[in-house]
């Protein structure tokens, strides 16, 4: 499970370094590469462990070519996708059109989401994070967790 918040910076050639802490949760997962890809709700970049994106991909086998929505989403998102190896100093190239997309410049910040990691220019990250959640859009995340059962 990935967590966290690491501060990177992408070069000209657009490699960037994927948190040692990351890359300790991938290898204790066996997985040796991640699949990048645009994010399906924001305007970053999606990292999903291979094994993961195999399920995606499983699912995707299932959608009609008759099926507009299911298409569109087939080629906004899986036709984006690229897999990357980490090399020896741990870094990953994020392929120009992905860097565009989520307007990578210098600064970056990877996030651990849980099953996946996203990869953000810093500023758009910032201006996410300053937003403010409607009272019906937060969630609890600790409902419950503390209670004495009493």
């Amino acid at each position: 499970m990935f967590s966290g918040t690491y501060e990177h910076t992408i070069d000209a050639k657009g490699r960037t370094s994927l948190p040692v802490k990351l890359r300790e949760q991938l290898a204790q997962a066996g997985e040796a590469s991640i699949v990048l890809t645009r994010d399906a709700h924001s305007a970053c970049i999606a990292a999903w462990p291979r094994s993961a994106w195999k399920k995606v991909e499983e699912k995707i086998a299932t959608f009609s070519p008759m099926n507009r929505v299911q298409q569109a989403n087939l080629l906004r998102f899986y036709s984006a996708q690229h897999e990357v190896e980490l090399d020896v100093h741990g870094r990953v190239l994020v392929p120009p059109a992905l860097r565009q997309h989520g307007g990578l410049q210098k600064d970056v910040v990877w996030v651990g989401m849980v099953h996946t990691i996203q990869l953000w220019d810093k500023a758009r990250y910032e201006a996410e994070m300053s937003k403010q959640l409607a009272p019906d859009e937060v969630i609890d995340l600790f409902a419950g967790a503390f209670s004495t059962g009493a």
